[in-house]
């Protein structure tokens, strides 16, 4: 009977972490899975993560940014490296910053032609549920 209660102190931190994601654990998911869909060539699921009011650089809207990301994914392979990432949360509202490295390669060559390290400022929006991206500036 001495084995119940070191089972149960055993089982009760798993159980208590199965509950919902953080916010923060949310947008970092958002995230990456637009950094793995433009990895992989995909515009789809990168664009799928836009607001619908998305704004980007120089006033890019989210039909413009979806024409873009199929124009570049159509010739070249892109590489994103992420080097830092900083999330800050507020109610339905995040930001995040980050510092990547971007490469890109043409068809099937095996080192990247161009490497450029870039900052960006994302701000997230929580909408029905869903982290959804809403600006996307680059910072200088």
């Amino acid at each position: 009977m001495k084995l119940r209660p070191v089972l149960l102190s055993l089982l009760l931190p798993a159980l208590c972490s199965c509950g919902p994601e953080s916010a923060e654990a949310q947008v970092k998911k958002a995230f990456e899975t637009c950094v793995k869909a433009v990895e992989s060539g995909e515009a789809a699921p990168a664009v799928e993560a836009l607001a619908k009011d998305f704004s980007g650089p120089e006033g890019m809207g989210r039909d413009e940014a979806k024409l873009f990301l199929l124009g570049i994914l159509s010739r070249e392979k892109v590489g994103v490296t992420v080097l830092s990432s900083r999330i800050e949360i507020q109610g339905s509202q995040a930001q995040q910053s980050v510092e990547l490295m971007l490469t890109g390669r043409k068809g099937s060559e095996l080192l990247p032609q161009e490497a450029s390290k870039h900052i960006y400022l994302l701000r997230w929006e929580k909408q029905k549920g869903k982290w959804k991206l809403r600006e996307l500036q680059e910072s200088r």
